[in-house]
Parts: structure tokens; C-alpha cells; sequence
């Protein structure tokens, strides 16, 4: 029960330091308009990512008084606690269950210099990435499909996670069958919810290819590029050097970084750090694995191959 109290104290402090960060220093910008997104207004693809909008519109429906800046905030406090709490259960895999709070200390760091323009999935896609890992790692198949479903209507990125099932299972307990049957259910997935927005929403312009800018402004940074990925850059750091200490499991899970950091490039802008918000449960997990000194625990046998 003590330690019950203390997790959901923790929970509240981080969560709230977040959201008030957030609150502060987020703003509503030119390209994502909140109440044309819930109005469902916006093109593909800021207007293929779905999820917390339909949350956002359904506060509003029980709850007509509450602007769409209140419905808004409402629903990115849900996401963010939905985050945080997840990244506490993928930190427990790597850590003592008395310090898997730590992982919600380090997505806060993480997370807060990455809170600018207010959008309706960065907070989802830690949620998901974290939650789906957790499955992963604990062998649900059933559970980690039905959020990776759930999770294509809040990101497109979601397909990365294919790729890092595979390298998860490589060579483990499945049967090649299974193996390709569970990947492709993925992919099946993946590609139903994408028909179901673009029948739904029509895109009405291809997705922006921005390969050259950003190559070009990697081959020339300017400051301001720089100083975004300071943060970064220093807890990738950090995490490398708890790579010795991971279980094969988690290093095979690696995979997702340059995988990220290719999609990143070719379809993002790369002067957001936030683009990488999704490899926040490798980074994090790395570190604990670094403080715990390879800690194994039993719970998990999967993290262990």
C-alpha cells in the first residue's frame, strides 16, 4: 500500500510539472489549428492522427461549456498521465519495482525541452511505444496488437514497431510461422486502420518529402539545431554506455533508433527533437539497465534471450 501511495504521488508530481511546463510554454501554431483538427478540417497528415482529437470533441460533447483550447489540455493531461504510467511499468522490466519511478523522473527531463507548439499525438506516442514494448517484452501478443492498432490512429510511426517485433523475435521462440503470421497481422493492422482514414479523411495533397532540407541543414547546422539536441543527445549518451548492461532483448529492440531516425529525416523536419519522442522507452530503459547493473528480473524471461 506504501509503495502504491508513493507511485501515485509520483505520477501526480511529474505528470504536473509536465502539464505545466506544457501549459506555459506550449502555444497553438499557424500549421495545427486546434479547432479546425477537431473539426476535423485539417489535411493528411495532421488531420490522420485521430485519436486524443475524438477524445478532445467527446469532452466537449459531455461538457459544452469547455472551449476548444480546455478540451484540448483536457485531453493532453489523459495522454500524459496514460505516458507516464507506462513508462513506470517498461522501468520496472530493467530496475527494482522500489525505483521503477526513476523512469518517470527521466521522461520528464526528456520530454519538457521538447514542449513547444501544441499538437494532439507527441504525448500518445510515448504512451504507445511504451505500453506496446511492455507487451512485448512480457510475450502478450493479443494486448500489444490491440494497442498497436489503437496507436495507428494517434501516429503513423507505429508501423516502426513491426520492424522491432521482428528484431525482438529474431531467432527466438517462434515458429517461422508464427513469427511471420504475428508480423503480418501487425502490417494487416496497420494498413486497415491507414484505408479506413484516407476513405474517411481523403488526403488531399502526398506526403511532404523534406530529404533535402534536412540533409542540407545537416550539412550546414545553425545554432539554433544545435541547442535542440543538446538534451538528446546527452542521454543517448548516457544510455550507450548502459548498452553492456541490457539483456539481448533490449539491444535487439536498438533497431528502432535508426529506423526512427530515417523516417525522421526523410518525412520531418529534423530541427524538432520531438521526432525522436518515440525511442524515449529505449533511451530511458538503457539508463535504468546503466544504474541497475544489468538487473534481469524474473518476471520477464523474454528480456533475457
Amino acid at each position: 500500500m506504501k509503495l502504491l501511495i508513493l507511485r501515485m504521488l509520483f505520477l501526480l508530481a511529474t505528470t504536473s510539472v509536465c502539464f505545466y511546463v506544457f501549459d506555459h510554454v506550449g502555444y497553438e501554431a499557424s500549421w495545427m489549428p486546434l479547432q479546425a483538427l477537431m473539426n476535423f478540417s485539417v489535411p493528411a497528415p495532421f488531420g490522420h492522427r485521430v485519436l486524443w482529437v475524438i477524445l478532445a470533441d467527446g469532452l466537449r460533447w459531455v461538457f459544452p461549456s469547455l472551449t476548444y483550447l480546455k478540451s484540448y489540455l483536457l485531453s493532453q493531461g489523459v495522454a500524459l498521465v496514460m505516458a507516464f504510467e507506462a513508462i513506470r511499468r517498461w522501468g520496472s522490466l530493467f530496475i527494482q519495482v522500489e525505483l521503477d519511478f526513476l523512469a518517470q523522473l527521466l521522461l520528464a527531463m526528456l520530454l519538457i525541452p521538447t514542449l513547444h507548439y501544441f499538437d494532439f499525438f507527441d504525448f500518445g506516442v510515448i504512451f504507445f511505444f511504451s505500453a506496446c514494448l511492455v507487451c512485448l517484452f512480457k510475450g502478450r501478443f493479443v494486448p500489444y496488437l490491440l494497442l498497436f492498432t489503437l496507436g495507428t490512429l494517434n501516429h503513423e510511426v507505429t508501423l516502426l514497431l513491426i520492424p522491432t517485433f521482428m528484431a525482438f523475435h529474431y531467432r527466438g521462440n517462434l515458429s517461422r510461422g508464427e513469427y511471420w503470421g504475428k508480423a503480418m497481422a501487425q502490417f494487416a493492422a496497420w494498413l486497415g486502420v491507414r484505408a479506413v482514414l484516407d476513405w474517411r479523411l481523403p488526403p488531399e495533397v502526398p506526403p511532404t518529402i523534406y530529404l533535402g532540407v534536412n540533409l542540407q541543414e545537416l550539412a550546414h547546422p545553425k545554432l539554433g539545431l544545435i541547442t535542440r539536441y543538446v538534451g538528446l543527445a546527452l542521454w543517448a549518451g548516457i544510455a550507450a554506455f548502459g548498452i553492456p548492461h541490457a539483456p539481448p532483448a533490449l539491444k535487439r529492440c536498438l533497431i528502432l533508433v535508426p529506423l526512427l531516425a530515417i523516417t525522421s529525416i526523410t518525412f520531418g523536419l529534423i530541427h524538432e527533437a520531438r521526432l525522436f519522442d518515440a525511442a524515449s522507452p529505449i533511451i530511458i530503459g538503457l539508463i535504468l539497465c546503466l544504474i541497475s547493473g544489468a538487473r534481469t528480473p524474473a518476471e520477464t524471461p523474454e528480456a533475457s534471450r
